[in-house]
């Protein structure tokens, strides 16, 4: 399976000495805060925020809920944070593109 390791886990397990955002310089990179902190993200923040409305940007209903993954792909892609280890992320077109679930 895989998984995404952020600055912080990195450092953990002794890959990287610093486990500061890459893109701001100013905090520890960890999930929420390449998601709703990173000023360096903040373009990115609010057209995701457009997509999905203001009551969704919370950590459980981004990364739980069907309806944001579309617009989270979108962000992933927009920062270019994962781009070197991923690619482009492809567009999520239809509900069978997504799962049940």
């Amino acid at each position: 399976t895989a998984y995404i390791a952020f600055q912080v886990l990195r450092t953990r397990i002794g890959k990287i000495d610093s486990p500061d955002c890459p893109a701001c310089k100013r905090e520890p990179e960890t999930v929420h805060h390449y998601l709703l902190q990173c000023p360096a993200h903040r373009g990115a923040r609010a057209r995701l925020r457009a997509e999905i409305g203001s009551k969704n940007m919370f950590m459980e209903k981004l990364l739980n809920c069907r309806d944001s993954l579309k617009p989270l792909f979108q962000f992933i892609n927009d920062t270019g944070r994962f781009r070197n280890t991923f690619g482009v992320l492809p567009p999520l077109e239809n509900e069978e593109d997504v799962g049940e679930g």
